[in-house]
């Protein structure tokens, strides 16, 4: 008698309590951090605790539709996104004498558009998203009209150590050499209105770059194949009060503390923040 396998189980991303927001108060500083997409505060964390060290009070938000929310994440629009941050960095306003915004790639664009119309004292930004530096940025939106969906794991190589790594970010409890496993990630679609909807934070944060008059301090991974030198330096030049602009051995990935330039990154986080306190502390 032939009896049929039971269905494998669904697959649950960011159910791990370390992708949840996080909010360490140090002091009167406090820094908000955004991730990226489709990240979680979970990859903010090293720069979190970097500046924790130094005595700053660390928030690391959940955007709408993320983490553990990522199933509703096609009902989102960027609009959804802004308003939390502003929300938070108007909060933050209220309750702390100096306030950073910390954004990496799409997270960067969001600290941009914030930046440009809310009173915060400075901005760092880890390969900040505007544009893809590829023909395929200029064909997004007839893509939009004729792919409803994209399976983005669809040729996915599991014997990628990178990709199994990335993989573990959301998918923690999941075992990467099942086949049931395996063909569920494959098949996993992810809206393409979405990718339209990181795609319009981007625009407006490179529009709204120009108007921030807050000092900006970029880091920028010289081989990331995501957001190209190219691209960003194109974004730098927009800022009026650019602080500094970095380049660092790594790619796209300049946030976890794996990158071969973190130590370069530590040492100019901590002197750009610094900064900051010594001004709030200086007898006047």
């Amino acid at each position: 008698m032939h009896t049929s396998s039971p269905p494998p189980h669904p697959l649950a991303a960011y159910q791990s309590p370390h992708h949840a927001p996080f909010h360490w108060h140090n002091g009167p500083h406090a820094v908000l951090l955004l991730h990226g997409f489709p990240g979680t505060p979970a990859e903010m964390r090293p720069v979190g605790e970097l500046l924790a060290q130094e005595g700053w009070s660390v928030h690391g938000l959940l955007l709408p539709g993320f983490g553990a929310q990522f199933p509703t994440l096609g009902a989102r629009q960027q609009v959804d996104w802004q308003a939390a941050v502003d929300r938070a960095a108007t909060e933050l306003r209220r309750s702390y004498t100096t306030v950073l915004l910390t954004g990496n790639s799409f997270g960067a664009a969001l600290a941009l558009a914030a930046a440009a119309h809310l009173p915060v004292d400075g901005l760092v930004l880890f390969a900040p998203f505007w544009r893809l530096d590829s023909w395929l940025d200029a064909l997004y939106p007839l893509a939009e009209r004729l792919l409803p969906s994209i399976r983005p794991f669809a040729r996915a190589d599991f014997k990628d150590i990178d990709f199994r790594r990335e993989l573990t970010y959301f998918l923690n409890d999941v075992d990467f050499d099942d086949p049931a496993a395996q063909a569920q990630i494959r098949q996993l679609k992810l809206p393409t209105r979405v990718l339209g909807q990181v795609r319009r934070a981007g625009q407006l944060g490179f529009v709204a770059a120009s108007r921030v008059k807050a000092p900006v301090l970029i880091f920028q991974g010289r081989h990331d194949p995501l957001v190209t030198p190219q691209v960003t330096q194109r974004l730098a030049r927009r800022m009026p009060n650019l602080a500094g602009y970095i380049e660092l051995a790594g790619k796209h990935d300049l946030v976890r503390g794996l990158t071969p330039g973190w130590d370069l990154v530590i040492h100019s986080l901590r002197s750009f923040a610094g900064q900051f306190v010594d001004q709030a502390t200086a007898p006047t």
